[in-house]
């Protein structure tokens, strides 16, 4: 795993992709818990410089510096109104204002003090609460929860925000039809669960394409296929052998000398790693999903991948395979029964993909729970899960990132 500093030992932190209309990454909201997963709160007005502002500080900067995104980050109050010093680069940090916050003199004073160092606001949960006019000069995007505030019911009053220039960011957009909807009305950003959550159609078959795309996945899957064979396989698709040497000269791949052939790519590496990354770019080059659902797959599969590893296990090369292919129903708009139906997984790999069942499963959600940000579940692991969960998913998110810029 990546070495982030021990101080983070004492942080859970999620992230949750911030998507533009075009479903691209526009950036991530960061999501923290101390000790106490289930406690927000970052400091009180008496610690507001402690060591879990250290923490917090220490934890963008490792993460801003590798993913080049801009990050939406809670603040509270009693940080807001303090002395801290916080070293993070005004261009890529958004500081988040809870609609509840006191509207204080004093408050405002903290605005512009934070406004005139560089950083930018946006206000979270709005709610077109008339009282919170007085804060929208100091704002650029504001967050609308669009399942508690339904957008089709407040038309006259997202217009008059779009022309103050102001961002709209839709949150909990849970499928596509909303995601739509908040796109025709006028929203600009949308976070939810949209992406992973496909707009299924019953019965649908798979396309040739993408037919011919798991045949290779199947193949891939024979413990005894030769090297010859799989030469072959991928000789057949002109770009999947591009993307494959590719990545196979990144550094991501952590392979030490130039491969100029697939053929000694395979011998280079072995079965299983090019296993591993053939099924991946087998996956990227057979569907027009957006590269947001593959970076959110590619981040599940290696945290399932390092859970695996941290607990010793020699099932760690299957644990990537299980958290990749556990939204294979998003990569293909198809059942995930159906899907399954058509690889050929061990009956191992199958129950974690449905049910989470297993040692497999175990690792897989465990994943979900940092994904989805279910925090009653964390909170009863013990610490050191904790731990371990939090550090291999910090840094499945900046390998997916690394593994992004060489396929792309």
């Amino acid at each position: 795993m990546i070495e982030f500093p021990t101080v983070l030992d004492d942080l859970m932190m999620a992230q949750q992709p911030i998507l533009k209309k075009s479903k691209d990454i526009f950036g991530y909201e960061l999501l923290f818990r101390g000790k106490d997963a289930l406690n927000a709160n970052i400091s009180d007005g008496e610690s507001a410089t402690s060591q879990v502002l250290v923490n917090l500080c220490i934890g963008i900067t490792k993460l801003e510096s590798q993913l080049r995104k801009p990050f939406f980050v809670n603040m509270t109050t009693d940080l807001m109104l303090s002395d801290a010093f916080f070293p993070i680069d005004p261009d890529t940090v958004y500081i988040e204002i809870l609609e509840s916050q006191q509207l204080t003199p004093d408050f405002f004073e903290a605005l512009k003090k934070w406004r005139s160092a560089g950083y930018r606001f946006a206000l979270d949960d709005y709610l077109f609460d008339a009282n919170y006019e007085a804060l929208l000069p100091w704002i650029s995007i504001v967050k609308i929860d669009v399942l508690a505030t339904p957008p089709e019911n407040f038309l006259v009053q997202i217009a008059e925000l779009k022309a103050r220039g102001l961002i709209l960011l839709a949150e909990k957009v849970e499928n596509v039809e909303m995601f739509e909807l908040c796109k025709k009305i006028g929203f600009d950003l949308f976070q939810g669960y949209f992406l992973q959550r496909p707009e299924l159609i019953k019965g649908k078959k798979i396309d040739s394409a993408t037919h011919g795309a798991i045949e290779l996945v199947n193949a891939l899957q024979d413990k005894d296929i030769s090297i010859e064979a799989i030469t072959e396989l991928v000789g057949k698709n002109p770009k999947l052998s591009y993307q494959l040497l590719r990545i196979l000269n990144s550094p991501v791949c952590g392979v030490s000398k130039t491969v100029v052939s697939i053929k000694e790519a395979v011998i280079f590496l072995g079965l299983v790693q090019l296993k591993k990354w053939a099924l991946l770019i087998t996956l990227t080059s057979s569907t027009n999903q957006p590269k947001a659902l593959l970076k959110i797959l590619l981040t599940r599969g290696r945290c399932c991948q390092l859970l695996a590893q941290s607990n010793q296990s020699d099932l760690a090369d299957t644990a990537f395979m299980v958290g990749l292919m556990s939204g294979i129903d998003a990569v293909f708009n198809v059942e995930k029964s159906v899907v399954l139906e058509q690889i050929a997984l061990d009956k191992h790999s199958r129950a974690a993909i449905m049910s989470q069942t297993g040692e497999l499963g175990s690792y897989l959600s465990q994943t979900l729970n940092c994904e989805e940000q279910n925090w009653d579940d964390i909170q009863s692991m013990t610490p050191q899960k904790r731990t371990t969960l939090n550090r291999a998913f910090l840094d499945a998110m900046l390998w997916a990132e690394e593994v992004m810029l060489s396929i792309n």
